[in-house]
């Protein structure tokens, strides 16, 4: 699967718990406790190939999948050739030392296993929009509102 498939993916199936949280008359920040792992594991099985095992992608106590992905990643299905020769297709915006990279058939992509920064309570407070793409508008190599996806804040 790609990153762009993956990322229209996701942010519809955000977008449709976050509504129907709304329509039931959840505040923003019961909004957000919704999305604590252990809740996600229990109540929305679909929404992460992880919580069938059920396995955190990082290691830590609290973990918040709001932002699932983290607003600082930046890809490119394309990818662009690094001076070894090796296709880079995602990368760290903040250069993150908790960040690294693997390499996968010649393809290096991000890995942020060790990074807990999107997913604590604060920074999806500090960071939160209910709308789930037009938090990651960044991560994307598109422009917002490009009408070839017709998903408002992302195209391909």
């Amino acid at each position: 699967m790609s990153y762009i498939t993956w990322f229209l993916n996701h942010g519809e199936k955000h977008r449709k718990i976050v509504e129907r949280l709304k329509k039931d008359g959840l505040s923003q920040d019961q909004i957000i406790d919704y999305f604590e792992f252990d809740n996600m594991v229990a109540r929305e099985l679909e929404f992460c190939l992880l919580y069938a095992e059920p396995r955190k992608c990082h290691n830590t106590a609290y973990l918040s999948c709001y932002m699932c992905a983290c607003p600082y990643f930046r890809f490119d299905d394309k990818g662009t050739l690094n001076a070894e020769g090796i296709l880079v297709k995602s990368h760290c915006a903040i250069n993150s030392t908790k960040s690294a990279q693997f390499v996968h058939d010649g393809v290096a992509h991000l890995d942020c296993s060790k990074c807990k920064v999107p997913h604590t309570r604060d920074f999806v407070r500090n960071n939160f929009n209910e709308n789930w793409l037009e938090m990651m508008k960044d991560c994307a190599p598109v422009k917002p509102d490009d009408p070839e996806t017709g998903i408002p804040g992302v195209s391909k």
